[in-house]
């Protein structure tokens, strides 16, 4: 047999309560055979005999005396018996005590709040006030043998079949500012891709220390060289995720904390909004909590300056720094992020100049009728475009100008989206958004301008961790010289998750 934490249960020594218990409970049963043998003596005797007063009287004494012994027995065994209800039922093994003692103590970010689940999962990678697990149960979590840490394996593996009617870059996530309007990328026809590079692999590991619940996350996925590049059947593993964190101290590889991970759209498409925040960097953070539902947190991340110039490129000497203050209640949560940096360029001929970037980031979540939930999000800043998903990694932090000074451009946009459950095994997710940018006359003709993203889907979960979906997406992208160009695509998802 096990006990409720899995742990084996040996077979229990007799206590000498119990050797009590047993030894009045034989003596019960043997005085009760006497009992039975003098009462039927006595009726015989009162029926079947001639019976003598003074015989009788004998045999009434004895009956008196045997039941009161009787009487003394019952009671001794109740006296035994109440101390030890009193008490815990049975010793706790001392391997059930570990896996207890191991568990975190806090089960949620705030007071009855826990976000949402989508179906990428990302909401269990966060890094939360007091490392709170989402699930407090700890499903899925096993002890190391020989230590006080809990392990979990999770992750999952998921195919994507996929359908653009017009060209588009990216043919494994949908980036709409990857869409040509103009060259010859724009003659490309349809174009279907199957992949499975959204599968992921991740170990959650746990434990109380004397300062606090410790925690470490490492997870990897299988985009590794996603890109414009892209050639079918090409899979590169890719690091997502490695951290730890001691009670409110987090360091390493993880989620940006200018980012608002639990108010991102349930979409089957890996890219998600265009103009919602999304960067995974090196960071450190520290939260202080200031009740149940606030927490601020201050973060130093790794910086890099995308800059667009004639020569040389971005340089960086000084971290981006980003503070957030969240509230959460059970209802949902609003969170807003600030972040600094400071951008440079080095021309590699001796020329350099510096300027600040700086945005804010206002997002939130909302539960609404039944299990639905709408989430939403809007940015604003100059010299920010490396942490918004549709124009990071494309130098628009900053560009130089045609007297060698390097101006941070403007980004703006916001989107908010819907999830409707129509069975609890059936639900659905519609998205619209969008990404606009104040151009600098001296900009190539060809640079961004703005982008909108709308999706809708239909996910089906039939059985346990089982997960079927379709998605239909359109993406429309527009370019400084006013060019622009569309593109709509379908998609059908197959995951199956490790543990859900």
């Amino acid at each position: 047999m096990a006990n409720a934490h899995g742990a084996p249960i040996s077979e229990r020594r007799p206590s000498a309560m119990d050797a009590m218990a047993v030894k009045c409970a034989g003596e019960m049963n043997r005085l009760a055979i006497w009992v039975s043998v003098a009462v039927f003596a006595a009726c015989l005797l009162a029926f079947a005999l001639p019976a003598r007063a003074d015989e009788l009287s004998d045999l009434k004494e004895t009956i008196k005396k045997l039941e009161a012994r009787v009487d003394a027995l019952e009671a001794e065994k109740a006296a035994a018996k109440a101390p030890a209800e009193s008490k815990p039922a049975a010793p706790v093994p001392t391997e059930a005590k570990a896996a207890t003692a191991a568990q975190p103590l806090p089960a949620s970010t705030a007071a009855g709040y826990t976000p949402a689940a989508t179906i990428k999962g990302d909401e269990v990678a966060e890094q939360r006030v007091d490392n709170a697990p989402l699930d407090p149960s700890l499903k899925g979590f096993l002890k190391i043998p020989g230590t006080e840490t809990m392990m979990k394996v999770g992750g999952y593996a998921k195919l994507d079949l996929i359908y653009d009617t017009k060209p588009i870059g990216t043919f494994d996530y949908f980036v709409t500012s990857a869409i040509p309007t103009s060259g010859p990328q724009t003659q490309y026809g349809t174009e279907f891709t199957a992949q499975a590079k959204q599968t992921r692999l991740n170990v959650d590991l746990r434990r109380d220390t004397e300062v606090g619940p410790a925690r470490l996350f490492v997870e990897a996925d299988w985009f590794g060289n996603a890109s414009f590049n892209f050639q079918p059947g090409s899979y590169q593993l890719r690091l997502r995720h490695a951290f730890g964190q001691l009670d409110n101290v987090a360091a390493g590889y993880s989620f940006n904390a200018f980012m608002d991970n639990d108010a991102l759209p349930d979409t089957l498409d890996f890219e998600g909004p265009g103009a919602a925040p999304y960067l995974l960097d090196a960071s450190a953070r520290y939260t202080w909590k200031l009740d149940k539902n606030t927490s601020v947190s201050l973060s130093a991340e790794a910086p890099q300056s995308e800059i667009t110039a004639p020569e040389g490129g971005g340089k960086s000497t000084a971290p981006d720094i980003t503070l957030r203050a969240r509230y959460a209640v059970d209802a949902g949560h609003v969170q807003l992020a600030g972040v600094w940096r400071r951008l440079g360029w080095n021309s590699g001929t001796g020329t350099n100049d510096y300027t600040n970037g700086y945005g804010l980031m206002l997002a939130g979540s909302l539960k609404t009728v039944g299990d639905d939930y709408a989430v939403a999000g809007g940015v604003w800043g100059k010299g920010i475009a490396r942490y918004v998903s549709d124009i990071t990694a494309s130098g628009l932090d900053a560009v130089v100008d045609p007297n060698g000074n390097l101006q941070a451009l403007e980004e703006y946009g916001g989107y908010a989206a819907y999830t409707h459950y129509w069975t609890p095994k059936l639900r659905s997710t519609a998205v619209v958004d969008y990404l606009g940018m104040s151009n600098k006359s001296y900009q190539s003709p060809t640079s961004f301008t703005n982008s909108q993203y709308y999706s809708a889907n239909l996910i089906w979960n039939p059985w346990g961790s089982l997960n079927v979906g379709a998605e239909v997406l359109y993406g429309r992208y527009r370019t400084f010289d006013g060019f622009s160009a569309n593109d709509t695509r379908f998609q059908m998802s197959i995951q199956y998750d490790f543990v859900r």
